[in-house]
């Protein structure tokens, strides 16, 4: 699971929290705080070469692909300067399948910092789900997951209980309640439909 399919699945789990209020206006953030679709492919066009497009994102390497664009022009009368200009353009061409993704890592992004300042709570909060990276491997921790409890005997100091302790009550004891959150079914249905999805842009 990549950075952004960890940066929706939180997105989306806060944003069935909200009110349709405060849905729609996260909306109106998103949509003027996230990379504009059209800028991104003009700069693609028209300065692509010289890694326009990267520095809108914010993407690495983008002095790297200014830097031989500029060493590829300054060295064409050698054959090297022709190798310089051949790999910029090649990455240029293959950048152009990846921005669809950028603009979508852009909007949820956008989302992400919209829901703080709109509802003063961070998304980790609202949605319960928690995403942390140890080593480059992403780590799921769930609030409502049972901490992990050691007992120890205080005569050796070795650990008596392993077990799990989950303070939630059983469930064999306790009776199934039928309860619902209506504010959170309405504003998941109240909502417009171009909403349901930060990543694409409002048509």
């Amino acid at each position: 699971m990549n950075n952004v399919d960890i940066l929706e699945q939180q997105v989306f789990a806060a944003r069935k929290k909200l009110s349709t209020q405060e849905q729609l206006m996260v909306n109106d953030y998103v949509e003027n705080n996230a990379v504009s679709p059209v800028a991104a492919w003009l700069l693609w066009i028209f300065f692509g070469i010289f890694g326009a497009h990267r520095f809108l994102f914010k993407k690495p390497y983008a002095a790297l692909m200014l830097t031989l664009e500029i060493v590829g022009w300054g060295t064409i009368f050698f054959i090297i300067g022709l190798g310089f200009l051949s790999a910029v353009w090649i990455w240029w061409i293959v950048d152009a399948f990846s921005i669809q993704s950028w603009l979508k890592e852009s909007r949820l992004k956008a989302a992400y910092r919209g829901i703080n300042q709109i509802t003063g709570k961070s998304v980790e909060e609202l949605s319960g789900i928690n995403y942390t990276s140890f080593n480059g491997a992403s780590v799921v921790n769930y609030s409502n997951q049972p901490q992990q409890q050691n007992n120890f005997d205080p005569n050796t100091g070795q650990p008596i209980n392993n077990q799990p302790v989950n303070n939630q009550p059983s469930s064999a004891n306790v009776e199934p309640q039928q309860k619902s959150d209506s504010s959170s079914t309405q504003s998941v249905n109240d909502t417009d439909g171009d909403f349901t999805d930060f990543s694409k842009p409002r048509e």
